[in-house]
């Protein structure tokens, strides 16, 4: 396994072709004529008032093609000019030659160039290692199942497109490959190397329950006021806001592999805290449910999680933030009923919280009830 880093963001690309280019310009612009055509549809049809339910659709576009509008004939025929009178010079910098160089390697090497996990490192890897190293992630925690599984899922599926009357824009589970990052700022990475395990198939499904959990998530920490976190500068504000901090202890914890430790009881069990605080009709709660069937899908195969069959809660899923936001606050909950001196809040799987200093035993026990606390719900945490 041999590291490069080439020294530079991976979101850095090099200067496409001319024909290339030109291809994906005149298609990113017909995708922008077709959505500004079905704004003024809209607009014009609600005598410019904007829909006021936003989940009549969930952001799913329509196959149909929008109908052309006068007014905007101009502005398009002049954007069609921009593209015909676009002029192409041989001109490169100094970056840009390095950037094709870069790419000419990787894509006339016979290896596979593996990312890292949390830094701009790639590593060269042969397919047989790269293999073996997906294989062995996999099979830790998947076991293989029948194709049949995904016919049933996408029939589940249908039934809840067809309630929703988007049949027509939703597709079936799609069958992408899992692959790997490597995490390579982990203790003894050479000898022993991490894998980060992504399952690109997600439910469509899932942008729908998405929608529905965000507004659950926002009632309920209205109204328990809870410190859940959603970017740094809150979890800022809440440190510079706390009075007399020489008096107190902090403690600091990590949800080890949050998102795959979900299990359907946590989820159900969140699902039926979020019932005694906000409305959450048994089709919300299906459809939830429904999303977090999942398959993996490697080497021509299906498979499901070990644990619990199809249920899944995958890194890059429409819903899985939220679904790990309403957790956290079924969690946030709990420690505020068991814990009431502790001032505490989590920020997805990072948890920081603050007491007033005690004697060393009553400190041990805190952490050993914190511990047992998200034991007993199918979680290991590290904390300090």
């Amino acid at each position: 396994m041999d590291r490069k880093n080439f020294g530079y963001s991976l979101k850095n690309i090099p200067i496409p072709s001319r024909n290339s280019y030109l291809k994906n310009l005149i298609s990113k612009v017909d995708s922008f004529i077709h959505r500004i055509r079905w704004k003024a549809f809209f607009f014009d049809k609600n005598n410019g008032q904007s829909e006021n339910n936003k989940y009549v659709n969930f952001g799913f576009a329509s196959e149909k093609t929008p109908p052309q509008n006068p007014a905007l004939t101009p502005f398009e025929n002049d954007l069609y000019d921009l593209i015909n009178n676009l002029s192409f010079t041989k001109h490169k910098s100094t970056f840009q030659k390095q950037l094709s160089k870069d790419a000419k390697e990787i894509r006339n090497s016979t290896s596979l160039y593996v990312p890292a996990d949390k830094t701009t490192n790639l590593y060269k890897l042969q397919t047989e290692s790269y293999k073996k190293l997906l294989n062995d992630n996999i099979t830790k925690d998947y076991k293989k199942t029948e194709m049949s599984t995904k016919r049933s899922i996408d029939q589940e599926a249908k039934k809840i497109a067809n309630a929703l009357q988007l049949d027509e824009r939703i597709e079936c589970l799609a069958e992408r490959e899992a692959f790997i990052t490597l995490k390579d700022h982990k203790e003894n990475f050479e000898n022993n190397p991490k894998c980060r395990l992504l399952n690109p198939a997600k439910s469509e499904i899932g942008r729908v329950s998405k929608a529905y959990l965000q507004k659950i998530n926002d009632e309920i920490r209205s109204k328990l006021k809870l410190n859940q976190w959603r970017n740094t500068s809150t979890v800022i504000d809440w440190f510079k806001n706390l009075q007399s901090k020489e008096n107190h202890k902090f403690l600091q914890l990590d949800i080890v592999d949050f998102y795959p430790s979900i299990t359907e009881s946590l989820l159900t069990a969140a699902l039926e805290f979020a019932k005694q605080h906000t409305e959450v009709p048994i089709e919300i709660s299906n459809t939830v449910m429904h999303a977090r069937k999942s398959l993996l899908f490697s080497d021509n195969s299906a498979w499901v999680k070990q644990r619990d069959s199809t249920f899944d809660v995958t890194m890059g899923s429409f819903d899985g933030a939220e679904e790990c936001e309403l957790v956290g606050l079924y969690l946030l909950a709990k420690m505020k009923e068991d814990f009431p001196s502790v001032d505490f809040g989590l920020y997805r799987d990072d948890g920081l919280g603050y007491y007033k200093k005690g004697p060393g035993p009553s400190i041990k026990r805190l952490r050993k009830d914190i511990i047992k606390l998200f034991k007993d719900s199918g979680l290991n945490i590290t904390i300090e």
